[in-house]
């Protein structure tokens, strides 16, 4: 448990913080760019009129209203040496009012015997149409794993609870050797993927198999004792009726298909799509999904990447805040420091 505790998030703050290093600037330091600006600002042209709105300076074409008014306050400047903090912030507000959502979506039905007793037949719905449509093979999975490798029970386990970190290490990745725009692509999916589950897990929520009566043969591995889970998804304000969809499957599908059409690294688009496909082992042998809920994670990504878009209406929200706060949004010149990594990942095509 102390592992469990510790590791996770130190994990997540060691991998946040090396992308804020690797994406400082290198083209001046904060000090430096102080000055620079200093300069300009008490070195008027004196051929220019005082009564311009645009005064021009001597330091190069600098205006007024080029200058932005909180540049030199310390954490203006600070966020503009490190724009990865920017990043760090969306996933922080995006990561937390899902879940914020989820705790109070528990908390709410909980000990609501008829909205249980709605997931449990919405469950059993799902299990009549795969055994319809002859794909209904989740108990035949487990049991076999259990039966012939009950060794890689907990290895699946480690992978279904790894999402997270794996999530974050994926977005400093892509900030760092993905075209700025593209990425910002990727991170507004990712955002509305959560708004559309939620609306999905709240309008029709779902038993996941390992919660269904005995008789239905499926076990619960994940929460046995022995694999007891990630300390960030399991708890007293966990959504535990929320299997449809299964956003495990969904995001490392998504994973698997930025890196093969975006990574400029071979090997990564080689080994892109082990990911996903570990993923779907892991959500059906643990019975934390049915096969149709990886199905539906996957159609709310793609729905996601299309409508990604749609978040941009919060840009004034953004804004507004920005000007309460007395900060500057850094200029992204994209300069992330990617040579410090390439030898590890092999040369940019």
């Amino acid at each position: 448990m102390l592992f469990k505790i510790i590791f996770e998030p130190a994990a997540i703050v060691s991998v946040f913080a090396l992308g804020t290093i690797i994406n400082r600037r290198k083209a001046s330091t904060p000090a430096e760019a102080s000055d620079d600006i200093d300069e300009a600002i008490v070195t008027p042209d004196s051929e220019s009129s005082t009564d311009s709105e645009d005064t021009v300076y001597k330091y190069g074409t600098v205006t007024e209203s080029s200058v932005p008014k909180h540049r030199k306050a310390i954490h203006s400047r600070l966020l503009n040496y490190f724009p990865f903090l920017m990043e760090i912030w969306y996933w922080l507000l995006t990561y937390w009012i899902y879940q914020g959502l989820r705790a109070i979506s528990a908390r709410a039905i909980a000990g609501n015997e008829a909205i249980f007793h709605q997931a449990y037949i919405h469950a059993t719905q799902i299990l009549w149409l795969e055994h319809l449509l002859h794909i209904d093979v989740e108990l035949s999975v487990q049991r076999f794993v259990l039966e012939k490798a009950p060794w890689l029970m907990s290895i699946l386990a480690r992978i279904y609870h790894s999402h997270i970190i794996l999530g974050v290490v994926f977005l400093v990745y892509c900030y760092t050797f993905i075209p700025r725009w593209r990425y910002q692509n990727i991170r507004r999916t990712l955002a509305m993927e959560n708004v559309i589950a939620f609306v999905i897990i709240t309008a029709w929520r779902c038993m996941p198999p390992r919660l269904l009566p005995e008789e239905y043969g499926f076990i619960d591995v994940l929460h046995d004792g022995n694999n007891s889970g990630s300390d960030w998804t399991q708890n007293k304000f966990q959504l535990t009726i929320a299997a449809m969809p299964s956003l495990h499957f969904g995001n490392s599908l998504f994973v698997a298909f930025c890196l093969c059409r975006f990574s400029p690294h071979l090997i990564l688009r080689l080994i892109a799509p082990l990911w996903p496909t570990a993923m779907l082992l892991t959500v059906v042998a643990t019975a934390n999904h049915f096969l149709l809920d990886a199905f539906v994670g996957a159609c709310v990504l793609a729905a996601a990447w299309r409508w990604n878009r749609v978040i941009l209406i919060l840009l004034p929200i953004e804004d507004f805040l920005f000007r309460v706060l007395r900060l500057d949004k850094p200029e992204d010149p994209n300069d992330g420091n990617i040579e410090t990594l390439q030898p590890l990942l092999g040369e940019r095509e």
